[in-house]
């Protein structure tokens, strides 16, 4: 059996079943998230609504996700001000083997109050492995890095990684449900005005469960 779906959430595998040459799954999708800016002390913490598609084609799969959060400060938090952030992830993917793919996609991050919270978009590149546990049950893996990071504030982040975990249950045949967790970490630097460097790591973790219909 082939390992269908890449992604954070919507992985499509039914133990026993002979590989598919095409596979579309779609469904919805919950998500809780925290994210923070270390040196400001700004932190946040939200949930909301999403959704997350797969199309499998051979070797090949293209994943899409969304999520909208209603992010507002943590106790202790620097932040006055609550605000909607709207996440959008997508990967494109190659089976090299039959549990390990390499992959290529991007991260973006929005918020609807422009001084709220920092925007982000980035490239990723990375792999991912996968593991039957049982009967229709797989337990993946990802790491990415993240390249070219861009941020409303300005800043740069030569560094940043995404390290991902997640669990994928056939429910039957058309209907799975998955769980997955992902931790992003951006060490950004800005020079404003042109002072000297200063370190403003950004950090965000973001966990969905949802159910998806395989067709």
């Amino acid at each position: 059996m082939r390992n269908g779906g890449r992604g954070a959430l919507l992985l499509v595998l039914t133990a026993g079943a002979p590989a598919a040459a095409q596979r579309i799954t779609i469904g919805p999708e919950f998500a809780v998230a925290e994210s923070r800016e270390a040196s400001s002390g700004l932190r946040f913490s939200g949930v909301g609504p999403g959704a997350e598609a797969t199309l499998v084609w051979r070797r090949f799969s293209a994943d899409a996700a969304v999520c909208s959060l209603d992010m507002t400060p943590t106790s202790g938090s620097a932040a006055v001000s609550s605000f909607r952030a709207t996440e959008i992830d997508a990967w494109v993917a190659w089976e090299a083997l039959n549990y390990l793919s390499f992959e290529a996609g991007v991260t973006n991050r929005t918020p609807d109050a422009e001084f709220a919270a920092q925007s982000l978009g980035a490239v990723r590149v990375g792999v991912r492995t996968h593991y039957l546990l049982g009967p229709g049950a797989t337990i993946w893996l990802r790491g990415d890095y993240l390249a070219g990071a861009q941020f409303s504030g300005g800043g740069t982040a030569p560094l940043a990684l995404e390290l991902s975990l997640g669990l994928d249950l056939a429910l039957s045949r058309h209907l799975h449900a998955a769980a997955s967790y992902a931790f992003q970490r951006f060490d950004r630097s800005t020079n404003p005005g042109g002072l000297p460097q200063t370190s403003v790591p950004m950090e965000q973790s973001l966990a969905r469960i949802g159910l998806a219909l395989g067709f």
